[in-house]
């Protein structure tokens, strides 16, 4: 394994060989045979004043090779054919520059010339030829150890060589090995102790400056791009700051590039982003450049969109969930109860629903069965208008109660947002809501991964959440259920705002079902909804909360807006 270091002043790596080969280096053999080869490379300078063993010191990055390391040798000319691995035997010492081949595969020839390349691609097919070498730059993790191991590509250009008499027909070659890539070394003090699972490097003007795949010239070096973006990204793993203002240090290695202008974007490991810029440079193979960054910019945590307030929960799509529900007046208020694609509330006029009209004797919403849901076709649900299993799964804007009530990007948020926001946020039943006296779920952007999806009791938990932290409030607002008659009850815990107390006797406070814009099941009846509640299973008292749960479509639940 290739390993690179840190030293304290910018070092030569060329071949030290013995003394003895020194001396007999110009002695050329007639023999055919090559039978041992030195190989050598040089170090990453930084620009601003290797694999294998990559270390960095403020002055470059160097490497040392190491026992076992592969490299690939092309035959160039006169004969051009499939490559050969020759695995290396080093010195003993972790500085080591120069190896031998172990004598595998065919024989080196002084009547031929050769190039060689690393980090050894073992899958290559038998056609790939010297000039198309590929290039994989994806998947870095910030650490020298892994672009020692894997992305540090280098060439030996295409030559006979150095040739040195030891003795006989043993001949020696140096491969004198080039840097295809640049590294760029990120020293960044974090604004707060977190653990950290991305950097992103992204061009302000989206030009894709960044080179990810590429077939490489192991004779010349030329690197031909495959695939290009306009952003790279290193996946840390187990990377943190224990407390705020300390300093990460990460590695990337890119083929040269102009880059322009650059925004870095680090991400904790619940999706909290800071942002950076970085200005332009020109990036040149071989030389190592260095950003130094301790001014972050922190993305708000709330904001507005036509009048109303949203939350950002960090959750990985970057939806912002409204403060309220819709029909609202204030963050504990219940709002307005909606049938799903229906989008006049509770108490409200709708004369687009004839169906209403017909049973009710009026266009004013105050009942919720089949007989009054304005797509059904039918008092039983067997036959729809509009939204069918077969076609229209999602609500069209129309039909959208969040964006006909709020206007602007506010919309209702499908079955996939629901299950995010359940999955990535920590939730907390409370009973008085900021003195409100509203039950209901404070809903948190988690501070760890671990909190993620968890659903508790007490807002006096070991967790140590407060409503100083960033979060929404939903208010356990019931909701309205009349079947074929006001008595028409089955055994779930229903509720029906217009009784105190539903037939199990659970308060309404205590349970809230909010629509989200995706239908679902085979007959079309039901859509998908967030459901939570408490319930008391033996002696012990607890939140259910569910993103997977199916209601029929006129049902009047809440509505909780999202926007992008």
């Amino acid at each position: 394994m290739k390993n690179i270091a840190l030293s304290i002043i910018s070092l030569s790596l060329l071949a030290a060989c013995s003394s003895e080969l020194a001396e007999m280096e110009n002695d050329i053999v007639t023999g055919d045979e090559v039978q041992k080869v030195t190989i050598q490379s040089h170090p990453f300078v930084f620009d601003d004043d290797t694999r294998t063993l990559l270390t960095a010191s403020d002055k470059s990055i160097n490497f040392s090779w190491a026992d076992y390391d592969a490299m690939g040798v092309f035959p160039v000319a006169p004969y051009s054919n499939s490559q050969a691995k020759r695995t290396l035997s080093v010195p003993a010492g972790a500085d080591a520059h120069y190896a031998t081949f172990d004598g595998a595969g065919w024989e080196l020839s002084q009547n031929n010339t050769y190039a060689a390349y690393v980090p050894y691609n073992g899958s290559l097919p038998s056609s790939t030829l010297y000039d198309e070498v590929p290039v994989d730059l994806t998947g870095q993790d910030g650490t020298l150890e892994t672009i020692g191991k894997k992305y540090d590509y280098m060439y030996a250009p295409s030559s006979r060589g150095t040739f040195k008499n030891l003795g006989g027909k043993n001949t020696e070659i140096v491969f004198d090995f080039q840097h295809a890539v640049s590294i760029i070394q990120l020293k960044l003090t974090m604004p707060i102790a977190a653990e950290w699972k991305s950097v992103t490097l992204a061009s302000t003007d989206g030009s894709k400056v960044w080179t990810t795949s590429a077939a490489m010239n192991v004779a010349t070096g030329e690197v031909i791009p495959k695939e290009t973006s306009s952003e790279v990204t290193l996946s840390l793993d187990n990377v943190s700051t224990t407390e705020s203002d300390k300093t990460l240090t990460l590695y990337l290695a890119v083929l040269p590039t102009t880059t322009g202008d650059l925004t870095l974007t680090a991400k904790t490991s619940v999706n909290r982003s800071y942002t950076a810029t970085l200005t332009a440079k020109t990036l040149v193979a071989g030389k190592a450049y260095r950003y130094t960054k301790s001014e972050f910019v922190t993305p708000p945590t709330t904001g507005t969109e036509n009048g109303y307030t949203w939350v950002d929960l960090n959750l990985p799509s970057g939806l912002k969930w409204a403060t309220m529900n819709v029909g609202a007046t204030s963050v504990a208020d219940y709002g307005k109860y909606y049938a799903w694609g229906e989008t006049k509330g509770y108490g409200e006029e709708d004369q687009s629903n004839a169906r209403n009209y017909v049973s009710a004797g009026s266009y004013t919403k105050t009942s919720y069965s089949w007989n009054t849901y304005k797509w059904s076709n039918d008092d039983e649900g067997n036959s729809f208008s509009k939204y069918t299993a077969s076609s229209n799964t999602t609500l069209d804007a129309e039909d959208d109660a969040a964006t006909q009530n709020w206007g602007g990007a506010w919309r209702m948020p499908t079955h996939a947002e629901q299950e995010e926001l359940v999955n990535n946020c920590y939730w907390v039943w409370t009973l008085n809501y900021n003195g409100s006296g509203v039950e209901g779920c404070i809903v948190y952007a988690a501070k760890y991964p671990s909190d993620c999806g968890l659903c508790d009791m007490s807002e006096n938990s070991s967790k140590n959440y407060s409503l100083s932290d960033t979060h929404i409030f939903i208010p356990a607002a019931g909701y309205r259920f009349l079947g074929g008659s006001d008595s028409n009850f089955d055994s779930d815990p229903v509720v029906d705002p217009d009784f105190n107390v539903d037939p199990i006797g659970k308060n309404r406070s205590s349970y809230g079902k909010i629509w989200s814009s995706s239908l679902t099941g085979d007959d079309g009846k039901s859509a998908w909804s967030l459901d939570f509640c408490t319930m008391r299973i033996g002696w012990i008292e607890q939140v259910v909360l569910n993103s997977d749960n199916l209601d029929g479509r006129y049902k009047g639940f809440s509505v909780r807006a999202v926007c992008k």
